[in-house]
């Protein structure tokens, strides 16, 4: 699969005006050749999302929900700290399912069944997850630097 994405990414022929971007919770386990220059060469780090930010993720995934009255995103938001957007989509289906548990013909969903599923959706932002990730990161920041005693030979 690596070699099929970098023959992918070097084309036989030029292209202008084409971007690749791509995205990994693991990037610790990405193919060097893949991030060498003039491939998928920069690398920016998405920070967990901070209360204000979790908020919309609420309101995104609660935009085709039947919300009851006291459903409040920044309520939903503050009850959610080191919550990733997966954790969140997780915790709105949960509460879904939850509504339809209580009541098989429930027409909305309450916060008390946001309480539930947030009760069973683990945040996956742990201590040991961000100490990981950032022993991640500072290994790739070694590798990205060309000063670097730990950086492959290509970017001699």
């Amino acid at each position: 699969m690596v070699n099929q994405l970098l023959t992918e990414l070097d084309g036989i022929e030029a292209l202008e005006g084409v971007t690749v971007v791509a995205a990994t919770n693991r990037p610790d386990m990405i193919d060097t050749a893949i991030t060498r220059p003039g491939r998928i060469d920069r690398s920016i780090e998405v920070e967990i999302p901070d209360e204000e930010a979790r908020e919309k993720i609420f309101e995104v995934h609660t935009r085709d929900m039947p919300l009851a009255e006291d459903v409040d995103a920044a309520k939903l938001a503050g009850m959610t700290e080191d919550y990733v957007g997966s954790d969140i989509e997780s915790v709105c289906r949960e509460a879904g399912i939850e509504a339809m548990r209580a009541d098989t013909d429930a027409a909305e969903v309450s916060t008390s069944d946001f309480e539930s599923a947030v009760e069973q959706v683990s945040p996956t932002a742990t201590d040991d997850n961000r100490q990981e990730y950032q022993r991640m990161m500072e290994r790739m920041q070694k590798l990205e630097d060309p000063d670097s005693a730990d950086t492959p030979d290509y970017y001699a």
